[in-house]
């Protein structure tokens, strides 16, 4: 496969700067950032800023995407909730061999792309590290974290070279499956936790009811899990339950800081995703439902 030269980024937010910071920089590179034409014009105008300074990005509306050469690499970093409408984005910079790294919460946006493209490479992806800290267009981050790809082999050595090249972590897992669905338990439990209290990590860290919380919510996630066939899920709550009590105290998650800026969260993808599937197995899952039906009906929504 021929070297990725063409990047296209759709949404530039917490987890989609960190990949365009980095290729900002990297010698042969076209970066362009993907969105419809209200909001290019809103980042025209403010910019977008990572740790303090305001990244030279490049940004591209569908028309304006048509008239460049089609992306080698399309990285999809939105929230979950607006991927399918934000691939209309994307539609007149893919080509035939226009590859899809979706970097997602949850384990869903594989399916939501490929619907969208067929005819193209969806690769699996997902970043787990520290999290940015966003506010508006302000986007903090210590750099600690890794991304983790798999896929199609050959597309994959094609990302692990641009990654390389571009001073990125780059993990690719045995087991891609495993690995998502890992990422994906402790979402369910630690996101959904701070949500549901209002709670930081330090906060949930010296409480025994929220950590407890925590454990259920991921224990209902193993059970479908474990219906769904996904290895190594005997370790998953432990795994998840060291990287909760290593994280900084202060840092809130994702979600969290979706619900105290009233931005749409991905309570759908975590709970609404758990419920759903739950009940095709017939699996009784309280602790998710409990959450789903609080968050909804909550006014920061």
């Amino acid at each position: 496969m021929n070297k990725l030269k063409n990047i296209v980024i759709l949404g530039a937010g917490a987890v989609g700067v960190l990949p365009a910071e980095k290729l900002l920089h990297t010698a042969g590179i076209s970066l362009v950032c993907a969105a419809d034409t209200s909001r290019v014009a809103r980042y025209r105008r403010d910019g977008i800023f990572f740790n303090g300074e305001k990244l030279p990005l490049t940004f591209a509306t569908p028309d304006e995407l048509a008239k460049l050469p089609p992306a080698d690499l399309i990285i999809a970093a939105t929230k979950t909730p607006s991927l399918a409408e934000a691939l209309e984005n994307v539609v007149t910079a893919t080509a035939e061999n226009t590859i899809f790294l979706p970097l997602l919460n949850g384990i869903t946006a594989h399916e939501v792309i490929s619907a969208k493209f067929p005819d193209n490479t969806v690769l699996r992806g997902y970043f787990l590290g520290h999290a940015s800290v966003r506010q508006y267009n302000r986007i903090c981050h210590d750099g600690v974290g890794t991304f983790y790809c798999g896929g199609n082999a050959s597309a994959i050595g094609a990302v692990k070279e641009l990654f390389t090249a571009a001073g990125i972590n780059m993990d690719v897992p045995q087991d891609m499956d495993s690995a998502i669905w890992k990422k994906f338990v402790l979402n369910v439990g630690i996101n959904q936790t701070q949500a549901y209290f209002m709670a930081d990590y330090g906060m949930v860290q010296n409480s025994p009811e929220m950590l407890e919380f925590c454990r259920q919510l991921m224990n209902e996630a193993l059970m479908v899990a474990e219906k769904e066939q996904i290895s190594g899920t005997e370790t998953m709550i432990d795994d998840a339950m060291q990287v909760i009590m290593c994280m900084p105290g202060n840092v809130k998650t994702s979600m969290l800081q979706d619900l105290i800026a009233r931005r749409p969260s991905e309570l759908d993808a975590f709970a609404g995703t758990i419920c759903r599937k739950a009940a095709k197995y017939g699996i009784n899952v309280p602790y998710n439902r409990k959450v789903l039906e609080k968050l909804s009906s909550s006014d920061l929504l």
